[in-house]
């Protein structure tokens, strides 16, 4: 038996080497993630090559979390061993591709190892042709709070002579588009003066200074950038990067040399590295602890591991609106998304909540309850600063959800009072009808929402004018929460507001009977969705979704636990893969099993077979949840979420969990994950889920 292991002071790194990584068949592929927790992050391949438009050593949010901006691409590192003698050897260290080769270069280093933790690092070894041996490492960091990285060098030591030349390429665009090589003429200006180098290019502009280099001015233009991952999304895949002049740096090998690069859009001076890298230890050491101490003593090493570097991999999301400390949100995923309302109140429970940061998760429902517009939280915060988006009808929902949750957690009943103005705002709202023709039917008391043209549940793929998942009407997941919704906070105001205690469960207890009469029928599982036909009816549409899972998994379910047990064995039939659930059932003839092509072919399959591994966290709860949490219902939790926790090393994304991935298997598991590598709630929900299936207190239903 294992003994208890003393609470790690930071999630501990990922270490990829030896015959593992030399053996990997990607490396071009794979990708790192940083975060400053203002929105900006830094983000790559092992390999180092940049295969995104959103790729770079230093991505900013110029108003955070948003209007990001792709500052500094990648440095161009070329090492020159025993210059000017008969055994001169160059070697780039990160090869980039251009649009006329896509080859490798020669004269590529080994690369040793790669460790992702507060900082990236590749250590590589360099041959020469008499063969001596020179080790370097390079360190990547990107420092917390700030528009700023670092890139450090360590070298020499060996007895080989080296001179190091590094030319930092710079972007300055918005991170969603590229330069066009007819906007490139002067759109850059750049100057060198006092060590510190300055480029501009319009509203951007960027500083570059460096220790133990010495950076000159010698502006240059390289074209054709070629990122790979763009072209086979069908979008725009080359771009000219401007390069404002090379750092310099040489030794003769006989003792080691630092070299370090720092570029920034901030005024002031950044900490030094280390005292960076300290301060986010002592960040997350609380919550590393506090997830070590929920999970069972006799869980084994590995397994704590894991469950420290879904910390780690949960912080990079938690982000500043603003510079204010205390107004907090969630980034939905990145590279690309801004922070959306939906994402963030299903993420928040195992991002903040079981983690203990319970000050954080009050500033993020406080953020979002202060946006709310005529009952509803934003969809989403536009990535440009500009008008909030609205339209959602489960966002609200999973916001009232997230409240009671914090209140069950924290036990703080002073943050959730000043919450509940905000939740009962949603109620009222929808009760009365709001925006997007988001109303309760009287009839029935079940909520209804949208038309045609709309987008509101969390299947909201639309391009072109064309809505590829229409669910328009009476949704089941949306009245499963409506019913949870009014459930979980009459339960909440019990002793605090008795009158709307009893007026909100009094009509929860009506959407229960509606509920049953509404999404089921003679058959096993639950009616998708309800759209209005002639004459007031309404016409069902039985599609085999996961969405019906959110009817078991909520902790106030609106149906039996016989059908909740029906409703498990059929997604665990039709939609559960080791990675996650299929968004529609294999044998539907509107199955798309792969998530390929360009953005309208992979738009038309998002919600259509695309497995969603957040949707694991739902299922596995619903499985104990109709198990009565036994232990036999909790292994199969645990059975369910260990593909996806493993994950976690050995997946394109290290450190991180992706999006999504095809639905169409290949021996057995999905055949490679797309969108995203890096989103909050398939990180969030893995971790809520799999304490509560190592036995972190069981959730019963408290709708009694």
């Amino acid at each position: 038996m294992n003994a208890r292991a003393e609470p790690a002071a930071e999630p501990a790194p990922l270490t990829l080497a030896g015959e593992a990584l030399r053996a990997d068949p990607a490396p071009l592929w794979k990708e790192w993630t940083l975060t400053n927790g203002l929105g900006g992050y830094a983000m790559g391949t092992l390999l180092g090559t940049p295969t995104r438009r959103y790729h770079g050593l230093l991505v900013s949010a110029e108003r955070p979390p948003v209007q990001r901006v792709v500052v500094l691409t990648q440095i161009h590192e070329t090492l020159i061993l025993n210059e000017g003698a008969p055994d001169e050897h160059r070697c780039l260290l990160t090869p980039l591709h251009f649009a006329s080769s896509d080859d490798r270069p020669e004269n590529m280093p080994e690369l040793v190892s790669f460790e992702l933790g507060t900082s990236c690092t590749w250590t590589y070894r360099v041959k020469t042709p008499s063969g001596q041996s020179v080790e370097i490492k390079k360190a990547a960091h990107l420092f917390g709070h700030r528009n700023t990285c670092a890139v450090e060098y360590t070298l020499g030591g060996e007895g080989v002579a080296w001179r190091l030349e590094l030319r930092p390429l710079v972007a300055l665009r918005g991170f969603h588009r590229v330069t066009e090589p007819d906007d490139f003429e002067g759109r850059f200006g750049s100057r060198t003066h006092d060590g510190v180098t300055t480029v501009s290019a319009g509203e951007h502009g960027l500083r570059l200074w460096s220790r133990g280099a010495r950076l000159t001015h010698a502006p240059e233009r390289w074209r054709d950038v070629l990122y790979a991952w763009e072209r086979r999304r069908g979008l725009e895949d080359r771009e000219d990067l401007f390069c404002p002049g090379p750092a310099h740096s040489a030794g003769d090998g006989r003792e080691q040399h630092t070299i370090t690069l720092w570029a920034s859009t901030d005024t002031d001076l950044p900490p030094t590295i280390e005292d960076d890298r300290q301060a986010r230890r002592d960040r997350l050491a609380a919550s590393v602890g506090a997830v070590l101490e929920r999970a069972p003593e006799k869980l084994g090493r590995a397994d704590r591991l894991a469950l420290t570097r879904l910390v780690g991999a949960g912080d990079q999301f938690i982000v500043r609106r603003g510079r204010d400390e205390t107004s907090l949100s969630v980034i939905a995923g990145y590279p690309w998304f801004s922070d959306w309302g939906r994402d963030a109140m299903i993420s928040l429970p195992g991002l903040l909540l079981v983690t203990g940061r319970f000050g954080e998760a009050l500033g993020v429902l406080r953020t979002f309850a202060g946006a709310r517009r005529n009952g509803l939280i934003p969809n989403r915060f536009d990535d440009y600063a500009g008008e909030n988006h609205y339209n959602t009808v489960d966002a609200s929902l999973w916001f009232v959800h997230a409240c009671c949750e914090y209140l069950r957690a924290s036990g703080d009943r002073s943050g959730f009072d000043s919450l509940v103005p905000a939740c009962a705002d949603i109620i009222g709202a929808y009760t009365r009808g709001t925006d997007f023709q988001i109303r309760m039917d009287p009839v029935d008391a079940l909520i209804s929402a949208g038309d045609e043209t709309t987008q509101l549940t969390w299947m909201d793929a639309q391009r072109g004018g064309i809505t590829f998942t229409p669910r328009h009407g009476k949704c089941v997941e949306i009245n499963a929460l409506w019913y949870n919704a009014l459930m979980s906070l009459g339960i909440a105001l019990r002793e605090t507001d008795p009158s709307n205690s009893e007026r909100f469960r009094a009509l929860g207890a009506r959407v229960r009977a509606s509920f049953s009469e509404a999404f089921t029928d003679e058959r096993p599982g639950l009616i998708d969705h309800l759209t209005a036909g002639d004459g007031g009816a309404w016409v069902a549409d039985r599609s085999v979704r996961p969405n019906q899972i959110f009817a078991v998994s909520l902790p106030c379910s609106p149906v039996s636990v016989e059908r909740g047990a029906e409703v498990v064995r059929v997604v665990r039939e039709r939609l559960l893969t080791p990675m996650g659930l299929r968004t529609l059932d294999p044998d539907d003839p509107e199955y798309r099993g792969r998530y390929e092509g360009d953005l309208m072919q992979r738009d038309a399959a998002y919600h259509n077979g695309t497995v969603w591994p957040w949707l694991l966290g739902p299922y596995a709860e619903a499985v104990m949840r109709v198990g009565a949490f036994s232990d036999e219902s909790r292994a199969e939790a645990c059975a369910a979420l260990a593909p996806l926790i493993g994950w976690l090393e050995r997946g394109w994304s290290p450190g991180q969990l992706p999006e999504i991935f095809d639905g169409d298997d290949e021996a057995g598991a999905p055949r490679e994950a797309d969108g995203c590598p890096a989103q909050a709630w398939s990180v969030g929900e893995t971790l809520r889920v799999w304490l509560l299936a190592l036995g972190d207190g069981a959730r019963l239903s408290t709708d009694a």
